[in-house]
């Protein structure tokens, strides 16, 4: 990743990835080829995850909803907080297989396996049916827009009248704050040169959703010193 941070001049003049040009290949085909790596890199992501998985909870009304699919959610780290934490909920972890591979045994473990539902897919292809509730957590930053509208565009067609799209990740002010953290600014420089995509403000999420359908209602700031935030929209 640092590599890639050589030609972030390059990447801030024509907003494409460097990763590719450094390493010969994309993110994602770099990790597939070195398996140690990509375990690593797994093992960071749920980590961070399992952070957010004790704050989120408290953060949002998930009383109100009877399924929540935990779209690209990898190991059901977040899924299984959820559900422990409101008993009447059910959860759909979907992701593509090699994602999933930890989720099922998970769910095993954690006695959740009759509440909890690993869905195999890919979600530039489509959304898992059956929720009201659709979460995407730091999944929306990895991508551009175009690929965004995709992701979102396939919620759109299965989320029922009534339900709710959730998206956690960081929400930066419309202005720089030097007295703001800076790693949200950083993280955004890391998207942009390793896998093209960005962090986003509330009108740039307002926009990605404006596109797809949806209207953001709410966007709350999980507790510090955590710097994600939970981004709420409605089907319109």
């Amino acid at each position: 990743m640092l590599r890639a941070w050589e030609r972030l001049d390059d990447g801030v003049r024509t907003g494409a990835p460097s990763f590719a040009t450094v390493h010969g290949t994309d993110f994602s085909g770099h990790l597939a080829e070195r398996p140690a790596l990509s375990a690593q890199f797994d093992a960071v992501t749920s980590q961070g995850t399992a952070h957010t998985a004790t704050l989120l909870p408290a953060a949002y009304a998930f009383d109100r909803f009877t399924t929540v699919a935990d779209t690209g959610g990898g190991d059901g780290t977040l899924t299984v907080a959820l559900v422990r934490a409101y008993p009447a909920l059910r959860g759909i972890v979907f992701d593509s297989a090699p994602g999933l591979a930890e989720a099922g045994p998970r769910l095993a473990r954690e006695g959740l396996d009759g509440r909890c539902s690993p869905v195999t897919g890919g979600f530039f292809a489509t959304a898992p049916e059956g929720a009201d509730l659709y979460l995407l957590k730091s999944v929306i930053h990895d991508w551009s827009d175009e690929r965004c509208a995709e992701i979102l565009g396939h919620i759109r067609a299965v989320i029922p009248d009534g339900g709710r799209l959730l998206i956690v990740e960081p929400a930066l002010p419309a202005a720089a704050d030097p007295s703001g953290r800076g790693i949200s600014y950083r993280s955004d420089l890391d998207m942009l040169v390793d896998v093209g995509g960005r962090e986003r403000t509330r009108d740039d999420f307002e926009r990605l959703c404006r596109g797809a359908g949806f209207a953001v209602r709410t966007v709350t700031a999980l507790p510090r010193p955590d710097r994600l935030s939970v981004t709420e929209a409605e089907p319109v």
